[in-house]
C-alpha cells in the first residue's frame, strides 16, 4: 500500500542546523555575573498607577543576573527592565490598559551604552519608530491606547526591527490593550524571549528560549477545569518562529498581529488547529477549553526549542525534564463527582508497533523506525521504516496500539493531533494524572496506548521527549483516521512526510524517507486529495505547485491538523501553502492539463524562502493508462 499511496521529494540543503542545537557548558564555563537578580515575570500585576484616565509608569534598563533554570540554576548576565525602585523583571514590567486610557511612561537608560526603545507607542497608525535613549539619560512617552491587542515593547541597537538574541534580547515587556468596556476575562499573557552567545538565529549554537522568563520544567504549571474557557495571550518577542502546539485539544486565533499592526481576522477565517506558527515579533490570542481531565502541554513544536540541550545544569534527572524551553504544564480537573469508568468493551483492533534500529544507515550512526506486526510473525528488530510504517485507524472505533520499544534508549510516542485521554499522550513522567502518570517505554518494555478518534483526518505519531537524535533518525510516521465504511483509496490519495533526514549538520530533508525525488503521477481531470505532514526537527517549508507554464496551480484547503476545513473557507486558491514542523494539511487538487508540473519545497530562513529548494516532478496524463 505504502509504495502506491505516497509519492517523494527532496531538498539539499547543504549545511543544516542540528536537530536539538549544541549543549551550554555547566555554570563553571559561563562568565561569573555580578548584577542583581532579574525575577520572573508572570504577566499577572501591571505596572504603574492608574488616575483618571491615565497610567503613569517609570522604567529603567539595567545589567541583571538572570536564571531561567530556577533560583539553583546558572547565572546569564543579561539586560532587563524594571519599574523604577523595584526589582527587574524578565520579561519586563506588564503595561495594561483599557482602549482609551492615555499613558505616561518614562524609560531611563542605566547602562553604559545606547539603547533604541520601540513600541511604547498606539499601533492604530500601524507605524513604529525607534528613539534614542543615551546612558543615563530618561526620555518620555506618550500616547492614547485605541488598537487592542497583545503587543510589546522592546529595547535593543538601533537596527533590532523585532528582539534580538544577543544581551539586549530580554529588554522586552508586553504591552496589552483591552476593550474599553467590559468584565476582565481572566486571560493570561505569556512571553517567549530567546538567548544565544552571540546574538544568532538558528539553531546551529547553543541558544536558549524562555516563556515568561523561565525554562521548562521550571516554567508555570496552569490549572483548570473541565469545560473552562481559556483564553491567552502569546507574544513572541523574539527574532525566530515558534510552532506553537497544543496536546490533546484544538485551539482558535482570535487575533493577531506583529511588532506594528494587527492581522483582520474575520469571524469566518479565525482557524483551529494543534499547531499555529508565531513568527518572528508576531502576537496571537487564543482561546480553547479542554474536555477531558489531566496534565497537558502547550509547547514550542521546533525541537532546539524544546530540547534539554538547552539547560543551563543538571537537574534531578526526572523523566519529564528530558525537555526544556518553551513549554508550559496544563493540569485540567475533572468535573466534581466524576470518575473514571472502567473499560468493558475489547477494543475492536488490535495493533502491535514496534521501535526498531539498524546500524549504520546514516554513515556510521544508526536508523530508527516504526514498524507495524502484519500478521503472527514478529517483525525482524532491524526491519525499520522510514517513515514509520501507516496507521489507518477509523472514526469512532476503538483502537489499541501496543508500543514495543526494541531500541537501547526510553522512549516515549505522541499521537500528535489525537484527541485522546492525558494518559496515553505520550510525554513520560507527565501525561496521565495524579496517582497515574505514564512512564517512559524502558528498553525492552512495551506500553499499550488506547484511543478512540472522534474525527477524520490527517495526523502523526512521533517520538516525545527524546534524550538524542531518534526524531530524526527515522522514529516519526503518518496516522491517518478514516470515516466508517469509506476505505483508504490509493488511486487518488497522495501522502507526503517531509522530515530532517537523519543526524548531523548536513542532513538533508527527506520526503517519505528519501533523499531523491520520485515523480508523482496523476491523472488529469481526476480529483486527489493530497495529505501534507511536515515533521521537520526545526525547518519551515514553502510549498508551491507550479503547472507546465510556471504559473501557480490552483488547489483547495481541505483540512488542518486534521481538522476539516469549514466550507466556507475550502475555496480554490493559488496551490501555495507554508508548512513547519508539526503540521499537517490536506489539499484537493484537480489538474486540469497533462503535462509535467512540479512541486517545490523550499527552505524558509527568517521568515523567507530561500534558494535551498526541492522539485518533486509531478507527471500529469492525459488518461489512466500507466502508473497512478
Amino acid at each position: 500500500m505504502w509504495s502506491s499511496f505516497v509519492a517523494a521529494g527532496v531538498v539539499a540543503l547543504g549545511a543544516r542546523h542540528p536537530a536539538s542545537g549544541t549543549p551550554a557548558a555547566d555554570c563553571a564555563g559561563l562568565p561569573r555575573v555580578e548584577a542583581p537578580a532579574a525575577a520572573p515575570n508572570d504577566n499577572r500585576v501591571a505596572a504603574g498607577r492608574l488616575r483618571e484616565g491615565v497610567l503613569t509608569v517609570h522604567l529603567v534598563a539595567r545589567g541583571v543576573s538572570w536564571r531561567p533554570d530556577g533560583p539553583r540554576g546558572c547565572a546569564l548576565g543579561v539586560r532587563a527592565f524594571a519599574e523604577e525602585g523595584k526589582t527587574a523583571r524578565i520579561p519586563g514590567p506588564l503595561v495594561r490598559v483599557r482602549a482609551g486610557t492615555e499613558v505616561r511612561a518614562t524609560v531611563r537608560n542605566a547602562l553604559a551604552s545606547p539603547l533604541w526603545v520601540r513600541g511604547l507607542r498606539d499601533r492604530a497608525d500601524s507605524t513604529l519608530d525607534s528613539v534614542l535613549v543615551a546612558p543615563g539619560a530618561t526620555r518620555e512617552f506618550r500616547f492614547r491606547a485605541t488598537a487592542l491587542g497583545a503587543w510589546y515593547y522592546w529595547a535593543g541597537a538601533v537596527d533590532a526591527r523585532v528582539p534580538v538574541s544577543d544581551v539586549n534580547g530580554q529588554l522586552v515587556g508586553a504591552l496589552v490593550v483591552d476593550p474599553a468596556n467590559g468584565p476582565r476575562l481572566g486571560d493570561r499573557v505569556f512571553v517567549m524571549t530567546r538567548w544565544t552567545p552571540d546574538g544568532q538565529i538558528g539553531t546551529a549554537t547553543f541558544q536558549l528560549n524562555a516563556l515568561n522568563g523561565l525554562s521548562w520544567p521550571h516554567t508555570e504549571r496552569l490549572a483548570y477545569a473541565v469545560g473552562d474557557s481559556v483564553r491567552w495571550h502569546v507574544i513572541n518577542a523574539s527574532d525566530e518562529l515558534h510552532m506553537m502546539h497544543l496536546h490533546g485539544f484544538y485551539y482558535r486565533v482570535i487575533a493577531r498581529g506583529d511588532a506594528a499592526h494587527d492581522s483582520a481576522l474575520t469571524s469566518t477565517i479565525k482557524p483551529m488547529a494543534v499547531t499555529i506558527a508565531t513568527r518572528r515579533g508576531e502576537w496571537m490570542s487564543i482561546v480553547w477549553s479542554p474536555d477531558r481531565a489531566g496534565n497537558w502541554l502547550f509547547h514550542c513544536h521546533i525541537l532546539a526549542h524544546m530540547s534539554a540541550a538547552q539547560r543551563l545544569g543538571a537537574t534531578d534527572g526526572h523523566e519529564a525534564h528530558d525537555m526544556a524551553g518553551l513549554l508550559l504544564g496544563i493540569t485540567v480537573r475533572p468535573p466534581p463527582g466524576a470518575h473514571t469508568a472502567a473499560a468493558t468493551a475489547r477494543p475492536a483492533r488490535v495493533l502491535q508497533l514496534y521501535a526498531d534500529t539498524r546500524p549504520r544507515v546514516f554513515g556510521e550512526r544508526p536508523g530508527f523506525g516504526f514498524v507495524l506486526q502484519d500478521g503472527a510473525r514478529t517483525p525482524a528488530p532491524d526491519s525499520i521504516r522510514i517513515p514509520g510504517m501507516p496507521l489507518v485507524l477509523t472514526r469512532g472505533e476503538p483502537v489499541q496500539i501496543t508500543v514495543h520499544n526494541r531500541l537501547p534508549t526510553p522512549i516515549g510516542v505522541h499521537w500528535h493531533g489525537i484527541e485522546l485521554e492525558s494518559y496515553y499522550d505520550g510525554v513520560g513522567g507527565f501525561s496521565g494524572a495524579a496517582g497515574r502518570i505514564a512512564p517512559m517505554i524502558a528498553p525492552g518494555d512495551s506500553f499499550i496506548a488506547r484511543m478512540t478518534p472522534p474525527r477524520a483526518g490527517t495526523f502523526i505519531y512521533h517520538v516525545h521527549s527524546e534524550r538524542g537524535d531518534e526524531l530524526v533518525s527515522g522514529l516519526y510516521g503518518p496516522l491517518l483516521v478514516l470515516e466508517p465504511g469509506a476505505p483508504l483509496d490509493a488511486r487518488v490519495e497522495r501522502l507526503l512526510v517531509i522530515a530532517t533526514g537523519g543526524p548531523g549538520a548536513d542532513a538533508p530533508t527527506f520526503v517519505n524517507g528519501k533523499a531523491t525525488p520520485d515523480t508523482l503521477s496523476l491523472v488529469a481531470g481526476t480529483r486527489y486529495r493530497l495529505r501534507v505532514i511536515d515533521i521537520s526537527a526545526n525547518d519551515a517549508h514553502a510549498l508551491a505547485l507550479r503547472e507546465p507554464g510556471g504559473a501557480l496551480a490552483t488547489w483547495r484547503v481541505i483540512g488542518r491538523d486534521g481538522r476539516d476545513v469549514p466550507a466556507a473557507q475550502a475555496v480554490p486558491q493559488p496551490a501555495r501553502e507554508n508548512t513547519a514542523a508539526g503540521v499537517t494539511r490536506d489539499f484537493e487538487l484537480t489538474p486540469t492539463a497533462p503535462g509535467d508540473y512540479a512541486l517545490s519545497i523550499a527552505l524558509i530562513v527568517a521568515g523567507r524562502p530561500t534558494a535551498h529548494t526541492t522539485v518533486v516532478p509531478v507527471r500529469v496524463r492525459a488518461s489512466p493508462s500507466g502508473d497512478r
